[in-house]
């Protein structure tokens, strides 16, 4: 019940994330919110997250996690998800808390359909107002996420990966082989092959130690 006396339907959510402090954490920042939530659910995982949502209580909003390595399964982490979440829940809104700093990937997760974009060190403000925000058909992106892509924007010359680039060096930090990441991707090994060697060569790194520490200085590592 709001102030007044008023009965207004709680907002139902839905979390995921792989680690079960920041579950507690963003509990925590949406039961001290201005808008009555009622967290429905929680996933440690993004194949848990599908199921809850397939077979679980109704949601409104999702707050994941964009980086959920121990989903092994295709669709179930990164851009699949999220793809996978606007083409089965439409009316879903979705918003991403992530520690993710890339542009490339930023802006895949923006082009995938999803409706907010907070990084996780954001202040408690940031996550209550995305929800609001996305709630009432407005897209919401943290001002230190805003900065980062305005920056990438603004730098003439800059050594950009594509999103897939991106994403596959993601994966592939994240200790998969190429083979699996064609499986979690659904591409071709060949693909996941070039894009792979297409990203080292736009980085102009000759090993995987060097693409280990492009991936630690621009946010793609674990």
């Amino acid at each position: 019940m709001r102030d007044g006396g008023s009965m207004l339907k709680a907002l139902r959510v839905c979390l995921a994330d792989d680690h079960p402090v920041v579950l507690a954490g963003v509990r925590a920042q949406l039961e001290r919110s201005a808008i009555e939530v009622e967290i429905v659910a929680e996933a440690r995982d993004g194949r848990a997250l599908l199921a809850l949502l397939a077979h679980g209580p109704g949601c409104d909003v999702v707050i994941t996690d964009f980086s959920m390595p121990a989903s092994n399964q295709r669709g179930c982490d990164g851009i699949p998800l999220l793809q996978a979440l606007r083409r089965q829940w439409p009316s879903l809104r979705i918003i991403v808390l992530t520690m993710i700093e890339n542009p490339a990937l930023l802006q895949a997760m923006l082009d995938a359909g999803i409706h907010g974009l907070v990084d996780k060190v954001s202040p408690i403000e940031e996550l209550q107002r995305a929800v609001q925000s996305v709630v009432g058909g407005r897209r919401y992106i943290s001002q230190e996420l805003r900065n980062r892509l305005h920056a990438d924007a603004q730098v003439e010359g800059a050594v950009r990966l594509s999103p897939h680039e991106a994403e596959v060096v993601r994966l592939f930090v994240h200790g998969l082989t190429v083979t699996a990441i064609a499986e979690r991707l659904s591409r071709s090994v060949k693909t996941i092959s070039r894009q792979k060697n297409d990203a080292m060569r736009k980085l102009g790194v000759d090993n995987h130690s060097q693409l280990y520490a492009y991936a630690r200085e621009h946010g793609l590592a674990p």
